[in-house]
């Protein structure tokens, strides 16, 4: 299709179509009250506005508490996976702990054994003594009897003069054999007993050891029960917090609802009025910014590089700075002005009526950073209407652009056909 060539209106004519506009709609407004809603029968363009300046106040707030709930989440889900590390780390080192524990208690367990051993070595030295201490008096007993006259008995019996020379060193002999014997028993004795002693010093560091590793196990455990608790209540607080984000999405979309309904309330009193004035039309569009860098996105379809599905991106993209003035591409009633809860972020609409080729037009203005049109009011051609920006479903700053045929986004047209571009 060709473009619609622009023409150049007096001066005048634009001013009076402007005041019979107004006039006739206010008219109209008050005819279309009584088309709309019971709920809204005798609310004006500017009640509803109030109404959705109050829904966009509600919609901010209960997007602030998601964003704030969302923050907690995040926050309690790092803090129950650093809880979880931490948990681990601690598991390790009482498994370790463990280990030593039992290595400890083995080695009391052999020093236990060997410390019974040695009693028992000990009880058997005692016994030697005694025995051999027992036959050491007998002998000394028997000795005593000799020097008393038994030693005469024994003399008689000797038969050489060597056996009679020799007879009282034996006895002497058997008398120091004896000694040294019990001598050498003590002394074994003596040593069993410091060996005894060494096992129980030895035991008892090694119960020492233990009961500091016991210690430290303990402390251990107890941390991983801190831990524990303290893990389960950073789950509570992620399901505290997706619960309060469910709560506030779910009022988020009820505001949205309540947005579009009233929303709808408005175009259909400003549709009604503006069906009413046969003189509104234009001749052609003008380009809605005096600058930009290039068109980023064209009319067609593609993938949405915020959502990732393929469908029709209808309109046309202008990347520009943030804050450039847009501008009516032509005249007409501002249909829409406020927020868009599908993706558009700030937005206008515009129903500039008839052109000259018979067909309606309507053209929509998105993801501004500010919007200066006012919903309900009569614009000319070239009104600053807002502000680039990116607001709603967007990548950078640029302005949407659609050229509608007819008063809704079904009507949708190539935006190069109509605006020079």
């Amino acid at each position: 299709m060709k473009r619609a060539k622009h023409a150049k209106p007096s001066r005048l004519w634009p001013r009076l179509r402007r005041a019979a506009s107004l006039l006739t709609a206010a008219a109209c407004l008050l005819l279309a009250c009584s088309a709309v809603p019971r709920t809204a029968a005798a609310a004006s363009v500017s009640d509803l506005q109030k109404q959705l300046e109050q829904i966009q106040s509600s919609m901010a707030q209960h997007r602030q508490e998601l964003a704030d709930a969302k923050k907690r989440e995040s926050a309690a889900a790092a803090l129950e996976q650093d809880l979880r590390e931490q948990v681990s780390v601690i598991q390790s080192q009482i498994a370790v702990l463990k280990g030593e524990i039992a290595q400890v208690q083995n080695a009391i367990g052999e020093k236990q054994q060997q410390i019974t051993a040695k009693q028992a070595e000990i009880v058997q030295k005692e016994q030697d003594i005694d025995q051999q201490w027992a036959d050491f008096k007998t002998f000394m007993g028997a000795m005593q009897e000799l020097r008393e006259g038994g030693s005469v008995a024994m003399l008689s019996a000797v038969t050489d003069l060597y056996q009679l020379l020799t007879f009282n060193e034996m006895m002497q002999d058997i008398s120091v054999k004896e000694t040294e014997m019990l001598d050498s028993l003590e002394a074994a004795k003596l040593e069993l007993e410091n060996d005894y002693k060494q096992l129980s010093a030895e035991k008892a560091s090694l119960e020492t050891q233990k009961a500091s590793l016991d210690a430290k196990n303990y402390q251990m455990q107890a941390k991983q029960s801190e831990l524990t608790a303290s893990i389960t209540q950073a789950r509570m607080t992620q399901e505290e917090a997706e619960a309060a984000q469910a709560a506030a999405q779910e009022a988020i979309e009820s505001d949205e609802m309540d947005y579009e309904a009233v929303q709808g309330q408005i175009q259909a009193i400003i549709s009604s009025a503006a069906s009413q004035q046969s003189e509104l039309s234009f001749t052609g569009f003008i380009c809605p910014l005096r600058t930009y860098s290039r068109i980023s996105s064209e009319y067609g379809y593609r993938t949405n590089p915020v959502t990732g599905v393929y469908k029709l991106h209808g309109g046309t993209d202008f990347a520009a700075p943030g804050g450039t003035p847009i501008y009516a591409a032509a005249s007409g009633y501002v249909s829409v002005a406020g927020w868009s809860t599908g993706g558009y972020g700030n937005y206008v609409v515009i129903y500039h009526g008839t052109m000259s080729d018979g067909k309606a037009y309507s053209t929509l203005y998105g993801h501004m950073s500010r919007i200066a049109a006012k919903q309900g009011t009569y614009v000319n051609q070239g009104d600053i209407i807002g502000y680039v920006g990116s607001t709603g479903n967007s990548t950078g700053n640029h302005l949407h652009l659609e050229v509608w045929q007819g008063k809704t986004n079904a009507g949708r047209v190539n935006p190069r056909d109509y605006v020079p571009i």
